[in-house]
């Protein structure tokens, strides 16, 4: 069985991202719009992570603040879930909640 996942980027005349879209072969809905994404895979052959990060230009910098401190306290969860390191993926957690006082998140 095959997945798929979808992302459409509609870039203005600087190729800066002006809209970016998202649909999934599980979804029968129209594609959603959204502001931002994070993508990390992992390059077996290099042993490296790649990534692309990619936001929209009328994503706020607020907006941008919490979608990373979301993103980190996920991490910390998938971290924990998926090797047991429960410890490290608490020190994760308290430097989320200290990087959200810094940057005045209301998390």
């Amino acid at each position: 069985m095959k997945k798929e996942i979808v992302f459409a980027v509609t870039l203005d005349e600087n190729n800066v991202p002006e809209e970016i879209t998202w649909n999934s072969s599980e979804n029968n809905e129209d594609s959603e719009a959204i502001k931002s994404l994070l993508i990390s895979v992992w390059d077996k052959k290099e042993k490296l992570t790649k990534r692309i990060d990619l936001w929209t230009k009328d994503m706020y910098v607020e907006e941008m603040k919490m979608m990373y401190f979301q993103t980190l306290m996920t991490m910390a969860d998938g971290l924990e879930r998926a090797t047991g390191e429960n410890e490290v993926a608490e020190d994760m957690r308290v430097f989320g909640k200290k990087m959200a006082e810094k940057l005045d998140i209301k998390a």
